[in-house]
């Protein structure tokens, strides 16, 4: 089932190259991003993507996950590591092997025609702190995704931001 903006995001329990982790609790009080094909990415948009997050004034977390049947994302560090190698991006990534989380973290699948199989769309899902999907950014399953689409839309709700200040009425 497709996941949308207005729902609540899903409930589950998994390890990642990085630790076990429970959603929503992983994360909480922050902006999550959920990316569901995170090698749809270049890597330098990847890394660009993880140093954004880490810079933002509020706390920005993002995950990716490595779909049943989808290569493990080679570039992105396949344990847990004391110093993140400058040539791999440091994202939390589930690799689902029995596709439980993916049917989870869907996108919408068109329907290309009755001789090829349901074409799946891979999504960025953006949850605020409450636990709420706020957008979903779909893109077919092609490589070298720009992860600045990503931000760009994050920046629509104020992620990333300062926080606004209000200048003093002049007298």
């Amino acid at each position: 089932m497709a996941l949308f903006p207005g729902q609540t995001a899903p409930d589950f329990m998994t390890a990642t190259n990085m630790g076990l982790i429970r959603f929503p609790a992983w994360g909480h009080g922050c902006w999550r991003i959920v990316l569901t094909h995170p090698a749809d990415y270049s890597t330098h948009s990847l890394r660009a993507g993880i140093r954004w997050a880490r810079t933002c004034p509020q706390p920005v977390s993002l995950l990716g996950l490595s779909p049943v049947h989808a290569p493990r994302l080679a570039d992105v560090s396949p344990r847990p590591v004391a110093i993140a190698r400058p040539d791999r991006p440091h994202l939390p990534v589930i690799h689902d092997d029995t596709g439980r989380i993916a049917s989870l973290w869907r996108g919408v699948a068109g329907d290309v025609g009755p001789e090829d199989p349901a074409l799946e769309e891979h999504a960025a899902f953006l949850i605020d702190p409450g636990n709420t999907v706020r957008s979903t950014l779909l893109h077919p399953p092609v490589t070298g995704q720009d992860f600045g689409e990503v931000i760009r839309v994050a920046r629509v709700f104020g992620i990333g931001c300062a926080p606004l200040r209000h200048a003093p009425r002049a007298a």
